[in-house]
C-alpha cells in the first residue's frame, strides 16, 4: 500500500495508490498547462486496477467507484494544481496535485497521471 493511498482514502487501507494520487518530487507545471489538461478530460471516464468509471465534470463534481464503494466529491484549480475533495463515500483530507497528460501520436490524451506528496496515480482514459 502506498503513502499516498492512506493520505487520499484514510477510509480505505487495501488502497493502492490511486484516484486523483500524488508523488514525491513532483514538479508544479503552468497554471494554464494544467487547466487545459483537465479541461481536456472533463466527461471522460478514468480507470485504472481499483477505480473505475472515475468522472471530473465541468461544475466541479467528480464521482466514480473505487473497489466496490461509490464516492463523489468536488474540485477546483488552485495555483496550478488540481485539487479535489470527497463528499461521500470516501473520506480523508482535500488534496492538491500536479497534473501530467500522456498523449498518443496524435495527440490524444490517453491517460493522465496526478502527481503530489505522497505518490503518483495513473489512469487510462475511455
Amino acid at each position: 500500500m502506498s503513502d499516498f493511498a492512506l493520505s487520499i482514502f484514510h477510509k480505505m487501507p487495501a488502497f493502492a495508490g490511486l484516484l486523483f494520487g500524488m508523488a514525491i518530487g513532483a514538479t508544479a507545471q503552468p497554471a494554464v498547462e494544467t487547466a487545459d489538461i483537465i479541461q481536456s478530460i472533463i466527461g471522460r471516464t478514468m480507470q485504472n486496477d481499483h477505480v473505475s468509471e472515475a468522472v471530473i465534470y465541468a461544475d466541479g463534481t467528480l464521482e466514480g467507484v473505487f473497489n466496490g464503494i461509490a464516492f463523489a466529491g468536488t474540485w477546483t484549480l488552485d495555483q496550478g494544481q488540481y485539487c479535489r475533495e470527497f463528499t461521500r463515500g470516501l473520506s480523508g483530507a482535500p488534496a492538491c496535485m500536479s497534473v501530467e497528460a500522456i498523449r498518443n501520436d496524435a495527440g490524444t490524451i490517453t491517460e493522465i497521471v496526478f502527481h503530489g506528496a505522497g505518490g503518483r496515480s495513473e489512469f487510462t482514459l475511455k
